[in-house]
């Protein structure tokens, strides 16, 4: 199962970024069809602030969960978004760039006997992140606060940091620069992973 977090302002967007089109589908749309092409085939989505036109903008079969506690941040959504989901789960915010197919491979490789995998690409980590049952039920049970950070928790325990040939882990689509690189490989079709 993957949840892709999309509640949040995008004030620094100046827009809905989970709403931009890119060849006639929202960029949500382009997440959803990813993961799924990547074998997650259930995906639910988080939606906060201007809830209704970011739901607008899932395609059909995705889950829709409305964070109530969308002014505590991701971490509230991420909780939103686990209150019920069992099992393995990738995580991803919707400002991230697609995984590449490789990266999630090595997630899952290292997963095992884990709490969490994150991609780490020349020594920073990244998107997306992927939870071992356990840790799901862990920040699922606790208390709901502003002040929840994933990153937070993940230093806290035995994550285990997946070195990938794969930049785009450090991407995230806030600025029209940000949109313009990604357009500009995608249509060279060349990716920023190289393995």
């Amino acid at each position: 199962m993957a949840v892709v977090l999309a509640g949040g302002r995008s004030s620094r967007a100046r827009g809905r970024k989970a709403c931009r089109r890119i060849d006639g589908r929202s960029w949500l749309g382009h997440q959803c069809r990813h993961l799924r092409a990547q074998g997650f085939r259930q995906v639910h989505v988080v939606v906060g602030f201007s809830a209704i036109k970011t739901a607008r903008c899932a395609p059909s079969g995705v889950r829709r969960i409305w964070n109530r506690k969308r002014a505590h941040g991701p971490f509230a959504s991420l909780q939103a978004g686990l209150q019920t989901v069992r099992g393995v789960v990738l995580v991803l915010p919707v400002d991230a760039w697609p995984p590449a197919p490789a990266t999630i491979y090595r997630l899952r490789q290292a997963l095992r006997g884990a709490p969490a995998a994150v991609p780490v690409w020349r020594g920073r980590g990244g998107h997306p992140v992927l939870l071992s049952p356990d840790m799901v039920a862990a920040i699922r049970g606790l208390p709901g606060s502003a002040a929840g950070r994933l990153d937070h928790m993940l230093a806290s325990v035995a994550t285990r940091r997946v070195s990938v040939r794969d930049r785009s882990i450090r991407h995230n689509m806030n600025r029209s620069g940000d949109w313009s690189l990604y357009l500009r490989y995608r249509k060279l079709r060349r990716p920023l992973w190289t393995g």
